[in-house]
């Protein structure tokens, strides 16, 4: 396999237009969780007086959380796997880069999209609150730096 060519003097200026339409990507998804929180509340206050939690579905609570734990072994696997190894042209790198950083953000709301159906179906807000901060951890840990991408595209390096 052909080694990076170092490109220090590739234009910052691609680096940061690409940096920042994965950046604005990440920050939408990102903007979806507070809407997450509304549905659940409106759903919540809407319900009937009698609609309590529904008991008895551990099956189904663990499949949703195994779930989950996909997603988050998926955010992290599929961004190393992507940028494990760094294609040998700048502009080769920045791409890979863009597409790795926006399909970890996408696989990061998952644990949020599997929560809000866990409530949807057993109203417990817990579930919801809970797959909700992972999600919103995952996407804090895999944004975008700016730092690392200038590193990764212009040395070949690491930008996990």
């Amino acid at each position: 396999m052909p080694q990076p060519a170092p490109a220090p003097d590739f234009p910052l200026e691609k680096i940061s237009a690409a940096y920042k339409q994965a950046r604005t990507i990440t920050l939408a998804i990102a903007s979806s969780l507070p809407a997450y929180v509304v549905i659940v509340e409106i759903l919540r206050r809407s319900a009937p007086p009698s609609a309590a939690p529904m008991t008895g579905i551990s099956m189904l609570r663990i499949t949703f959380f195994a779930l989950a734990g996909l997603f988050i072994f998926t955010a992290t696997v599929v961004k190393a796997v992507l940028l494990r190894s760094a294609p040998p042209t700048p502009e080769a790198r920045l791409t890979r880069l863009r597409g790795a950083s926006i399909i970890t953000a996408a696989f990061a709301e998952g644990p949020a999209v599997l929560g809000l159906a866990l409530f949807m179906i057993t109203r417990s807000r817990s579930d919801f609150y809970i797959l909700l901060v992972v999600a919103a951890y995952l996407l804090v840990r895999h944004f975008p730096q700016q730092a690392a991408w200038e590193t990764y595209v212009r040395r070949g390096g690491d930008a996990r």
